[in-house]
């Protein structure tokens, strides 16, 4: 039986993370990316990385299609970066060629002082 770090440490074999440094330049540099809190709906309300889409871990695989194709870049994030890791596997399984997982998530995000919108 795996525990959850042994889920996350082999999902990151396959999924590319990015780093804050490397979303808030692509945000700046208004790229084309589909940026997704998959967050609970009581984090998601206490403040978000602007320009976020939100879909629920809890939803991803059923609500995706409204906000992304297959195509699409993907950032996901979440708190920390672990379930982020587990939803963009899921989406690689589904089919989505270019997902990315936030490292560090959120919190890296807030300690390095960036802007959050509320």
């Amino acid at each position: 039986m795996k525990n959850f770090q042994e889920l996350v440490q082999e999902a990151l074999k396959n999924v590319p993370e990015v780093d804050i440094y490397q979303l808030k330049e692509k945000i700046e540099s208004n790229k084309q990316i589909r940026l997704i809190d998959i967050r609970e709906d009581r984090e998601w309300v206490s403040g978000r990385i602007p320009s976020a889409f939100h879909i629920g871990r809890g939803v991803l695989e059923k609500g995706i299609s409204e906000v992304a194709n297959s195509e699409d870049e993907i950032i996901l994030y979440c708190a920390s970066g672990f379930r982020s890791v587990l939803g963009s596997k899921s989406l690689k399984e589904m089919g989505f060629n270019n997902v990315y997982s936030l490292k560090g998530g959120i919190t890296d995000w807030i300690t390095a002082g960036f802007e959050i919108e509320e």
